[in-house]
């Protein structure tokens, strides 16, 4: 069971950081490397980083499922990760 509550509270923090251009002031790298942190803190209260990452993912480039950068999301999903769906 996903704590979606606390899923859609971080995606609106991460919108607010966003407006605030806080991720553009970041640069790609330590974007990345701030998300993964929190996304991974999250999952010890079991949130749920589709949730999280619904359409600002997309923005920033970022695939929920690796959290890695992408210039091929589709689903807000990377190509790897959804060939992985396939097999």
């Amino acid at each position: 069971m996903s704590n979606h509550s606390a899923s859609y509270l971080l995606r609106e923090v991460f919108i607010l950081l966003e407006e605030e251009k806080f991720f553009e002031s970041m640069g790609k790298e330590k974007t990345i490397s701030f998300i993964e942190k929190v996304i991974r803190m999250s999952q010890e209260i079991d949130c749920n980083s589709g949730e999280i990452l619904e359409d600002i993912g997309e923005r920033l480039k970022i695939c929920y499922e690796c959290i890695q950068y992408s210039d091929a999301l589709k689903y807000d999903v990377c190509e790897k990760c959804r060939a992985d769906w396939r097999t």
